[in-house]
C-alpha cells in the first residue's frame, strides 16, 4: 500500500516509509504534506558549495546539456506530473520546474533548495500511489541504487500508462577515463575542495546552501588510499563489474520490463569526472559524445497502455 495520496494538489503522507518522509527535515513519524512546485519558473539551486563554485557551475553546465538531450524526444506538455529520482542539490529539479507545472522529487540524503515538492525516500520504495506520474527521470542515480530491479518495478508502478521514463546513466568511456585520470585528477580535486572549504569556513558557519549534511572529512590515509586505489563509483562488487555494467547493451538489458517499451538510447556529452578544461569546447564535447566518447547516455522508455 502506498504511503501517500494526492489531496488538494499536495501529497499527504501517512505513517512512516522506509526512509521516513518530510518536506525539508529529518525522518519523522507524523503525517506530512508536500505541495508540488506549481509553475516555479526561474527557481534554481544555490551554487555555493564545498565542492567549489567553479566545479558546481561546470557540473550544472554538463547537467544542462544532458537535460536537453534527455527531454528532446519526450512529447509532454506543461501540465504534466513529473518525478525526479535522486534530486541532489536540486539543479535538475529547477530545470524540470521550468518545463512542467507539477514536479516532485525524492532523495534519501539531500535537501534541495527550495525543498517544496521533495521528500526523503528511496527509489526502491516510492511513497506514491499507482499510476501517478507522466514522467520519471534520473541523472546518474541508478548506478548508486542497492536494488536496481526493484527500483524499476517501483517506477513502473507509479508511472501512468503511456507515461515516459528517461534515465541518464554513465558510460564505459566515463569509467575508463575516471580510472586513467585519477592519479592527476584526484589530487587536483582535493586541492580545489580544500580551497573551497577554507572559503566557506572563512565566511561563517556552514548552512543548508552547502548542499551536504554531516559530510565527514577524509583522513590523510583515506586520501592516499583513494589516490592510489580509487573506490568503485556505484554499488558494484568491483571495477571490472562496474565497467561491464556501464556498457550500452548491459544498461539496455537492465531496463527490460514487461510493461515498458524502449524508445531510444542516445549518447550525450563528453565530460570527465574531474572537470578538466571546464567551460570549453561544449559543442565539440557534444560531437564527441555522438561519436562514441560520451560520458553518459540517456535511455527513454514508455509504459504500455492497459
Amino acid at each position: 500500500m502506498s504511503n501517500a495520496r494526492l489531496v488538494g494538489g499536495a501529497w499527504q503522507f501517512r505513517g512512516q516509509a522506509r526512509s521516513g518522509l518530510t518536506a525539508c527535515g529529518p525522518p519523522q513519524r507524523e503525517n506530512v504534506s508536500i505541495s508540488p512546485s506549481e509553475g516555479r519558473k526561474g527557481s534554481g539551486a544555490k551554487m555555493h558549495s564545498i565542492d567549489g563554485d567553479s566545479w558546481t557551475r561546470w557540473t550544472h553546465e554538463v547537467r544542462s546539456a544532458e537535460f536537453e538531450g534527455m527531454l528532446k524526444d519526450i512529447p509532454l506538455g506543461w501540465d504534466s506530473t513529473v518525478l525526479e529520482l535522486g534530486c541532489g542539490d536540486g539543479f535538475q529539479l529547477s530545470l524540470l520546474r521550468r518545463q512542467f507545472a507539477h514536479v516532485f522529487a525524492i532523495d534519501p540524503a539531500h535537501t534541495p533548495d527550495p525543498a517544496v515538492g521533495c521528500a526523503f525516500a528511496f527509489a526502491e520504495t516510492l511513497p506514491f500511489d499507482d499510476r501517478t506520474f507522466d514522467l520519471i527521470v534520473s541523472n546518474c542515480v541508478l548506478e548508486h541504487l542497492a536494488d536496481r530491479r526493484l527500483a524499476l518495478d517501483e517506477s513502473v508502478r507509479v508511472l501512468k500508462p503511456g507515461g515516459f521514463m528517461a534515465h541518464v546513466v554513465p558510460s564505459r568511456f566515463w569509467k575508463v577515463a575516471s580510472l586513467l585520470l585519477n592519479p592527476i585528477g584526484y589530487p587536483l580535486r582535493i586541492a580545489e575542495k580544500w580551497r573551497a572549504m577554507r572559503a566557506v569556513l572563512h565566511e561563517g558557519p556552514m548552512s543548508k546552501s552547502i548542499g551536504r549534511r554531516h559530510t565527514p572529512r577524509p583522513t590523510i590515509g583515506q586520501v592516499i588510499s583513494r589516490w592510489t586505489c580509487p573506490p568503485v563509483h556505484g554499488t558494484y562488487p568491483g571495477h571490472l563489474s562496474e565497467l561491464r555494467s556501464y556498457g550500452r547493451q548491459c544498461w539496455a538489458e537492465s531496463f527490460v520490463h514487461p510493461q515498458l517499451v524502449q524508445l531510444s538510447n542516445v549518447p550525450l556529452v563528453c565530460a570527465t569526472q574531474f572537470g578538466f578544461l571546464r567551460f570549453r569546447f561544449l559543442s565539440a564535447r557534444k560531437w564527441l559524445g555522438r561519436h562514441g566518447l560520451g560520458s553518459s547516455r540517456v535511455f527513454v522508455m514508455q509504459k504500455l497502455n492497459g
